[in-house]
C-alpha cells in the first residue's frame, strides 16, 4: 500500500515542468560534451564536430537553471579569471573590425562562432563537472573511441591502402581523409592519457587486459604519427601523473609510455621490411628503400621555422600591453616569412601561448596565466585527495600546447583540439577543486 501511494506523488513529480526540463538538459548537456569531445578522434569534419557541440549544445542551455552558476561564477576567483580572458580578447579583437578589409569577414564571422561556441562548452563542462560517473563514462568514450581510429588507421595506412607506406608518419584517416600528423599524435597521446588514469578505477566497462591493449595502443600511435609535441605533452603528463601517485601506483603507465616509445625509436628495420613486402618484387630488387631511424627523422627536421613563425610574431606587436587582436592580422606577421620555406605551415603562430600574448598582449597573457594558475592549484588539491587525473591532462595539455595551437579564445581554430587540451581539464579543475562548488560524488 506504501509503495502504491508514492508512486502517483513520484509520478506528479516526475512529469513536472522543472523536472522535465532539468532532466532534458541534462542528457543534451552531456551529450554534447561527451560527442564533442570523443568526436576529435572520428567525427570527419568542421562542419560535424562544430556542429554537434552546437545543435546538443542549444537545448542544454535552454532547458538547464543557470542561477545558481551564475551566483557561484560570481564569488569564484578561477571563473571570473576565465570570463575576463574570453571577454578580453573578444573585446581587442572586436575594436578593429572598422579597420580592417573586406576581405577577413569569413575570418571575423569564425572568431565570433569559434567564442560563443567555446563559452558554451566551458558553462556545459562547468555543470557536469561534479558528476564523476560521467567524467568516467566521457573519458572511456574519447580513449576507446580514439584507439579504435588508431587501429583503423594504422592497418589501412601500413597495410592495405596505395599511397601509404609502413613508417610514414601516421594521420587519422577518419578525420579529413588524413588529419595533421601533430594534430593526430596530440589527439591519440591525450586519450593514452585520460584512459591511464581511469584504469584503476572500480567500476570498468571492459577487461583490465582490453583497457591497457587500447592505452598502448593509443601510446604507439601517438609515436608513431612523430610529433615531437605529441611526446613532450606525454612525458609530462606521464611525469606529474608519477609524481602525484607514487611510484606504486604510478610505475604501470610510465612502463607503458617508456616501453612503446622503445618500440617507436627501434622499430625502422621492422617497418622498412613491411614496406618492402607490400611493394612490387620488381621494385624491390631494383631499389631497396634505406632505413631511416626514427630519431634520425625527428633530429633533421630542426625547428620546423618554429623560430622564424616566432621571431615574425614578436616583431608584429606594435602595443605589447594590448597586442594585435586575433582576425584580420595574419598578413602582418606573414610578410616577414615570405621569403621562407613551408609556407603552408604559417597560417598560424604555432604556440598557444604565444599566440595568446602577440594577439592579446600583456593583458591577455596576464589572465590566461592567472586562469591557468589558479587550476593547477586546484587540480593539485585534488591530486592530493586521490584525483590526479586534472592535473595529469592539464600538464600534457600546456605541454602539447607550448608549441603547438592557434588560439586559446576560440574552438573554430585550424587545429580545434584546444579545447579539449587546455579547456577541458581546466574548467573540471576548477568546477571540482573551487571552494564555493558543493561537494563531489564519489
Amino acid at each position: 500500500m506504501r509503495v502504491k501511494s508514492l508512486t502517483p506523488t513520484f509520478t506528479n513529480e516526475f512529469t513536472t515542468p522543472a523536472l522535465r526540463r532539468s532532466v532534458v538538459g541534462m542528457w543534451a548537456g552531456q551529450i554534447a560534451v561527451t560527442g564533442f569531445v570523443a568526436g576529435h578522434s572520428c567525427l570527419p569534419n568542421i562542419w560535424l564536430h562544430l556542429g554537434w557541440l552546437l545543435i546538443a549544445g542549444l537545448p542544454a542551455l535552454f532547458f538547464t537553471d543557470w542561477t545558481p552558476h551564475l551566483r557561484r561564477w560570481q564569488a569564484d576567483a578561477g571563473a571570473l579569471l576565465v570570463i575576463s580572458f574570453l571577454l578580453w580578447m573578444t573585446v581587442r579583437s572586436c575594436s578593429q573590425i572598422s579597420l580592417m578589409p573586406d576581405r577577413t569577414l569569413d575570418e571575423i564571422m569564425r572568431g565570433i562562432i569559434g567564442v560563443g561556441l567555446l563559452v558554451m562548452f566551458c558553462a556545459l563542462v562547468w555543470h557536469h563537472a561534479r558528476n564523476r560517473e560521467w567524467l568516467n563514462a566521457t573519458g572511456w568514450v574519447t580513449g576507446m573511441t580514439a584507439a579504435l581510429a588508431a587501429l583503423i588507421s594504422i592497418v589501412l595506412s601500413y597495410f592495405v591502402l596505395p599511397h601509404h607506406h609502413a613508417g610514414e608518419r601516421l594521420m587519422n584517416l577518419l578525420v579529413h581523409g588524413g588529419l595533421n600528423p601533430v594534430c593526430t599524435g596530440l589527439i591519440f597521446g591525450f586519450a593514452a592519457l585520460w584512459l591511464t588514469t581511469l584504469v584503476e578505477s572500480r567500476s570498468k566497462p571492459l577487461p583490465v587486459r582490453i583497457a591497457w591493449a587500447a592505452i598502448a595502443l593509443l601510446h604507439f600511435a601517438a609515436f608513431l604519427s612523430g610529433s615531437r609535441g605529441a611526446m613532450l605533452a606525454m612525458a609530462s603528463g606521464h611525469a606529474v601523473l608519477l609524481s602525484a601517485r607514487g611510484w606504486q601506483r604510478g610505475r604501470g603507465a610510465v612502463s607503458v609510455f617508456l616501453l612503446t616509445g622503445v618500440l617507436y625509436f627501434t622499430s625502422a628495420p621492422l617497418l622498412a621490411r613491411i614496406a618492402q613486402w607490400r611493394s612490387e618484387p620488381a621494385a624491390i630488387t631494383a631499389s631497396a628503400p634505406g632505413i631511416t631511424h626514427h630519431f634520425q627523422k625527428a633530429v633533421a627536421r630542426g625547428d620546423n621555422s618554429r623560430l622564424d613563425i616566432y621571431r615574425a610574431g614578436w616583431h608584429a606587436i606594435d602595443n605589447p600591453w594590448l597586442g594585435t587582436g586575433q582576425w584580420g592580422v595574419c598578413g602582418v606577421w606573414q610578410c616577414e616569412l615570405q621569403a621562407k620555406t613551408n609556407i603552408s605551415m604559417m597560417s598560424h603562430l604555432h604556440s598557444a601561448f604565444l599566440a595568446t600574448f602577440v594577439h592579446g598582449g600583456v593583458i591577455g597573457e596576464v589572465l590566461l596565466l592567472g586562469a591557468l594558475g589558479c587550476g593547477l592549484r586546484r587540480a593539485r588539491r585534488l591530486a592530493v585527495a586521490g584525483d590526479a587525473t586534472w592535473i595529469a591532462l592539464l600538464a600534457f595539455g600546456c605541454g602539447g600546447l607550448l608549441f603547438d595551437g592557434e588560439s586559446l579564445a576560440s574552438l573554430a581554430t585550424a587545429p580545434r583540439f584546444e579545447g579539449l587540451l587546455f579547456w577541458l581539464p581546466l574548467t573540471i579543475a576548477l568546477a571540482r577543486g573551487s571552494a564555493t562548488s558543493a561537494p563531489a560524488n564519489s
